[in-house]
C-alpha cells in the first residue's frame, strides 16, 4: 500500500519542499507520482510508497499541519498486472 497527496496548484515550490522534509523527518520517503512532468497538475502528485496501513494516520497527522496547502491525501492499493 501507499499514499498519494496532492499539492494545490497555488502551493509553491518553497512551500512543497516545506512539507516534503516534514514526511522525511518523520522517516517518510515521498517521490513525486509523476517525475519529470512538466504539467502542473501532475507534478504536485506524491506518494509515500511501502505506507502500512498504520502510517496513513501518521502521514495525515504531518499532511494536517499543512492542511490549506494540500488538496487530498488518500491510500493507494499496491496493484499488479494481472496475467
Amino acid at each position: 500500500m501507499s499514499v498519494q497527496f496532492k499539492f494545490k496548484d497555488s502551493v509553491g515550490a518553497g512551500r512543497q519542499q516545506e512539507v516534503l522534509q516534514a514526511l522525511t523527518k518523520a522517516g517518510f520517503a515521498p517521490e513525486s507520482l509523476f517525475p519529470g512532468q512538466t504539467r502542473p497538475s501532475l507534478a504536485s502528485i506524491y506518494t509515500v510508497p511501502n505506507a502500512e496501513a498504520m502510517d496513513l494516520k501518521s502521514v495525515n497527522a504531518i499532511l494536517s499541519k499543512y492542511k490549506s496547502e494540500i488538496d487530498y491525501v488518500e491510500p493507494a492499493p499496491e496493484r499488479r498486472p494481472k496475467f
